[in-house]
């Protein structure tokens, strides 16, 4: 922080501190990164065993949500949105809880 901009100091990237309340709360290009990913959402895996007497079939499957994320940002989810639907602060981050990542398993049978 000890080489934070002035008028006299301007070859920098740190804002000026502030006084004001709150002041550091201000939004600036300086917090902007590039939240660019790639994430695969849904997976399912299954096998059904076709039978012939009293079951008609049997399928067995695994299931993933929220797999696998590849990105460079530092927060927790690149597809953030800390303030819900307000319009004018989408994709803000303000450390919101990631996306969970949900694993499923299960046997469908048919009579």
């Amino acid at each position: 922080m000890l080489n934070y901009w002035t008028p006299t100091n301007t070859n920098t990237d740190i804002p000026a501190p502030r006084t004001a309340p709150h002041a550091n709360l201000v939004l600036s290009s300086w917090m902007i990164e590039d939240g660019s990913y790639v994430r695969l959402k849904n997976m399912v895996l299954g096998y059904r065993f076709p039978f012939k007497k009293t079951i008609e079939s049997l399928r067995v499957y695994v299931s993933a949500q929220n797999l696998i994320t590849l990105t460079n940002y530092s927060g927790f989810d690149p597809e953030v949105n800390s303030r819900g639907q307000n319009n004018l602060q989408l994709g803000v981050d303000w450390n919101a809880y990631p996306t969970s990542r949900v694993f499923m398993m299960g046997v469908n049978i048919a009579f």
